[in-house]
């Protein structure tokens, strides 16, 4: 059987602290999940500046914040709001997040993920 996409429960929005980002382990996956109003996204759990996790970064109108550096993406697509001051070389370009598809029904928030079936994905928020 080959994989499509299938949605997978994440939690419930309620679950979700406000103001900051958690992680969420897809299949080992790291990745983060923050509320922004009565949604929840999920992105890719380290920052692109450095691969810093995302763990605890600050949500704030739906800017996520690199508690690192400080670099802040916008939730809902991923896009960089701002970056950070060059203080290095190591200096990477700007690059979005990589955000995932969600839903809010019934105030679960399921992830759209691909797999051969949703029993076959595990989940662990931490």
């Amino acid at each position: 059987m080959s994989a499509t996409k299938v949605w997978v429960r994440i939690c419930a929005l309620e679950e979700l602290p406000v103001g900051r980002a958690v992680n969420v382990h897809i299949n080992n996956q790291r990745l983060v999940i923050g509320r922004c109003g009565e949604r929840a996204y999920v992105t890719q759990g380290y920052c692109t500046h450095m691969l810093y996790a995302l763990k605890d970064a600050k949500i704030e109108d739906c800017t996520i914040t690199c508690n690192l550096h400080g670099a802040q993406f916008d939730l809902r697509d991923g896009s960089v709001q701002a970056w950070v001051t060059p203080i290095t070389d190591e200096i990477r370009e700007r690059k979005p997040l990589r955000v995932y598809e969600t839903e809010v029904r019934d105030g679960i928030v399921y992830l759209a993920w691909n797999a051969e079936s949703a029993e076959k994905v595990r989940v662990r928020l931490s």
